[in-house]
């Protein structure tokens, strides 16, 4: 909850210092749900391009967990409590096994298990960001509702297999977060400029 709480103000969270409140539960109710992940690799760490908690692990002691703040080629940033640790990404593969937690802006209507023929805003932005990747213009856009249906999910699995995500078709968290960062959406940034 800790490392939680650390991240809520680059989110513009209000940040809750009572323990027995789940930070998840409060950035849920501001449409930040949490997202988690055992199996990211740095490459993804550095797509995603966002600040979020690694869990860390050294031998069989229980975890510990920091923030990612910065990652360049050759170095992660770490803040644990006030205080910045650099490490080189060899050091951070030694403690790290891929788990991943972060904030997401989800949009409206989004539910995980979107189904074919599904339509209203989640999907409307999903089009949206896709016409804006493919610089489609809006003048050229047709006024019909959006639909989630196979010419949908196949662009959707185009843009997953060049993110280097499982190319599925379907959009989940991590789609979502990639688009955002694609289409320049205003969202918080891991720092590159470290030395």
């Amino acid at each position: 909850n800790l490392a939680w709480r650390e991240m809520a103000p680059l989110w513009k969270l209000p940040v809750s210092t009572e323990d027995r409140l789940d930070p998840c539960q409060t950035a849920a109710a501001q449409q930040l749900p949490c997202y988690r992940s055992g199996s990211l690799s740095v490459p993804l760490l550095r797509q995603l391009g966002r600040p979020g908690i690694l869990t860390l692990q050294d031998g069989n002691g229980a975890p510990a967990y920091a923030l990612l703040v910065g990652l360049n080629e050759q170095s992660a940033t770490l803040q644990v409590g006030h205080s910045l640790h650099s490490l080189r990404l060899v050091a951070l593969g030694r403690i790290w096994r891929g788990d991943f937690a972060t904030y997401w802006r989800a949009p409206p209507g989004y539910s995980a298990d979107l189904r074919d023929g599904s339509s209203g805003p989640a999907i409307e932005r999903l089009v949206n960001q896709h016409n804006q990747l493919d610089a489609v213009p809006a003048a050229s856009v047709p006024s019909a509702a959006s639909i989630l249906d196979t010419s949908l999910r196949e662009r959707v699995r185009a843009f997953q297999r060049a993110q280097g995500l499982k190319a599925d078709g379907q959009p989940g968290p991590m789609t979502f977060m990639q688009l955002d960062l694609a289409t320049g959406v205003n969202q918080p940034r891991l720092r590159t400029d470290l030395r």
